[in-house]
C-alpha cells in the first residue's frame, strides 16, 4: 500500500516515541530512515503472524525481557509455522530446527544423540559442535544433502522484463541459462536487495532470494513496477521446495538420479537446467552457498520426498550426510558469502561492501547509479574483508564487535563463527579502505577483551574457484 507507514514493535512505550518519531518521518520524506530498521521492519512477519502467533510471541518476549538473548538461540514460541514436506522425515533422521522467516530448517542432525548438552553460551561451547564438524567435513570432502526450505522465489515475465530489472538492478542481467548474483539499491546507492536471478528466456525469469525477504522483496518489485501491463510477478515461494547437494561427489551422487548431462560442458557453473528425474523434471542451478561442486534442486513439493529419498539412496555408497545450517553459516564464511541484513544493509553501499564487481557503471541507467558514479571518483568510506584470529580464544565475534587499530576504532564486524575447515575463529567486517590490505593487523573486541586479528585475502577458502567449478 502506497504511502502507509507503520510504527510497530515497541515495548517500551512513550520512552521509544522520540526514535520512532525520527525514523518514520525520514521514511517518509526521504524513501529511508538513517539506520537500517529492519529488525522492526512489518515485512519481517508473513501471514504466518496470526493473532495467536502474536500474542504467543508477546508472552515469550516478555518472559525474556531481561534475559541474556545468546547465539545460537532458537526460542520455541508459535513454531512450527511453516515446514517442508520433508520436515517430519528429518525429525525422524535427529534433526533440530530453527525458523528462518518462519519456516522451519535444519541446524544441526544428530542421529546417533551425540549432543547431550543443549546449554547456550557466548563461548564456544556448544553441544552441537562435533556433529556440525562432521557435517562440515561430509560437505568439503564427501556429499552432503540440506533441505532448504523458504527461498523467496518470484517469477518475473514479460515483453518489458529485462528493461524493468536492468533499470532495477545495477548488476549486468545474465544471459538465457545462466546465473547471476544482483543488487537492488536505493537512490543514494546502498543496499536494498540482493537476488540470485535465473533466466529462463528472453522475457522469463527466476529470482531467489533469503527466507525472510519475501515481502520486503515484493514490496521492492511491486514499487518499481512498470504500469503499462508489460511485466508480471508471480510469487512461487511456497511452490517449490530446495534440497541443497554439495560435495567433491555431488555429481556422482546426482548423475543416478537423472539421466541429464551434468559435466561441465553440458552443465557449467552458474547455469540452469531442466533435468530429468522418475518422478518428473527438476529446476538445477548449479550454484550454492558453501563454495563446492554443487547444485539447488529446485522441485515442486509433491516431488521433494521422492527426490530426497532418490538422492540419499545414490548418496550412501558415497557416506552421504545430512547438513544443516550451522554448518552453511561456517562454510561461507571461508568463501566470505556475505549475508543479507547481516552483511549487507542499507548503511552501505555495495562498493563498501567490496562488491565491486557486481556492479556495472556502463550500464546507461540504474537506481542508484549516479550516487555510485560519485562514489567511484570520490572513494568509499568503508571496504569489506575477511579477518582471522591469530589467537583461537573462547569466543568468535559477534554482530557488531567493534575492530580496532591500535586505540581508534576503524570499523565493525558483522558476521563472526568457527571456520572447521581453516580450524581458525573468522570475522567478516567493515573497515576504513586504509586498513582492507591482506597482512594488515588488527584488533577485534570480544565480549569486552580485545583480540588480535588478521586481514586475510577474500576468499579465504579456494580463491580461485577451483572447486565450484570443478
Amino acid at each position: 500500500m502506497r504511502n502507509f507507514f507503520h510504527c510497530n514493535t515497541f515495548s517500551f512505550g512513550i520512552a521509544q516515541g522520540g526514535g520512532a518519531g525520527k525514523a518514520i518521518a525520514e521514511w517518509i520524506l526521504t524513501g529511508r530512515p538513517e539506520f537500517d530498521l529492519w529488525s522492526i521492519d512489518r515485512r519481517r512477519y508473513k501471514e504466518y503472524a496470526t493473532t495467536q502467533y502474536t500474542v504467543d510471541k508477546a508472552v515469550e518476549v516478555y518472559q525474556n525481557e531481561y534475559a541474556m538473548g545468546f547465539p545460537f538461540e532458537e526460542r520455541p514460541a508459535g513454531r512450527p509455522a511453516y515446514v517442508s514436506p520433508l520436515y517430519e522425515k528429518l525429525k525422524k533422521k535427529g534433526a533440530s530446527f530453527g525458523a528462518r522467516g518462519g519456516w522451519e530448517r535444519p541446524t544441526f542432525f544428530d542421529p546417533k544423540n551425540e549432543v547431550t548438552d543443549q546449554s547456550l553460551s557466548f563461548f564456544r561451547r556448544n553441544g552441537w559442535r562435533k556433529v556440525v564438524a562432521k557435517e562440515v567435513h561430509a560437505a568439503r570432502n564427501g556429499v552432503a544433502l540440506l533441505d532448504l526450505p523458504g527461498f523467496t522465489k518470484i517469477e518475473v515475465k514479460g515483453p518489458g522484463a529485462f528493461a524493468y530489472l536492468d533499470n532495477l538492478l545495477c548488476t549486468k542481467l545474465p544471459k538465457v541459462g545462466r546465473i547471476s548474483l544482483v543488487y537492488a539499491l536505493l537512490p543514494d546507492g546502498k543496499v536494498l536487495s540482493e537476488f540470485t536471478v535465473v533466466r529462463i528466456a528472453e522475457d522469463s525469469f527466476y529470482l531467489v532470494g533469503a527466507a525472510s525477504s519475501e515481502w520486503h522483496d515484493l514490496d521492492v518489485l511491486e514499487m518499481a513496477l512498470p504500469t503499462d501491463g508489460s511485466v508480471t510477478l508471480k510469487n512461487v515461494t511456497k511452490d517449490y521446495g530446495s534440497l541443497i547437494l554439495v560435495g567433491p561427489r555431488s555429481r556422482d551422487v546426482l548423475s543416478q538420479v537423472t539421466t541429464s548431462a551434468l559435466d561441465n560442458t553440458a552443465f557449467p557453473w552458474l547455469s540452469v537446467r531442466m533435468i530429468d528425474t522418475a518422478f518428473g523434471p527438476v529446476r538445477a542451478l548449479r550454484v550454492n552457498y558453501v563454495g563446492e561442486l554443487g547444485w539447488e534442486l529446485h522441485a515442486s513439493n509433491d516431488q521433494m520426498v521422492a527426490l530426497y529419498d532418490a538422492i540419499w539412496k545414490a548418496g550412501e555408497q558415497f557416506q552421504i550426510a545430512d547438513m544443516g545450517i550451522y554448518a552453511v553459516d561456517s562454510l561461507r564464511l571461508d568463501k566470505c558469502y556475505r549475508g543479507w541484513k547481516g552483511d549487507l544493509e542499507i548503511g552501505f553501499s555495495p562498493f563498501d561492501a567490496s562488491l565491486d564487481r557486481f556492479v556495472d557503471l556502463t550500464k546507461p541507467s540504474f537506481v542508484g547509479r549516479e550516487a555510485l558514479i560519485a562514489e567511484k571518483a570520490s572513494g568509499s568510506k568503508w571496504r569489506f574483508v575477511p579477518m582471522t584470529l591469530d589467537e583461537d580464544g573462547d569466543a568468535d565475534a559477534p554482530y557488531c564487535a567493534s575492530v580496532f587499530s591500535g586505540d581508534k576504532r576503524i570499523g565493525i564486524a558483522t558476521s563472526g563463527g568457527w571456520s572447521f575447515t581453516l580450524n581458525k575463529s573468522v570475522a567478516l567486517a567493515y573497515v576504513r579502505p586504509e586498513f582492507e590490505s591482506a597482512g594488515t593487523k588488527l584488533e577485534i573486541e570480544i565480549f569486552g577483551e580485545r583480540k588480535k586479528a588478521t586481514v586475510g585475502a577474500e576468499p579465504l577458502f579456494d580463491p580461485r574457484n577451483e572447486r565450484l567449478r570443478a
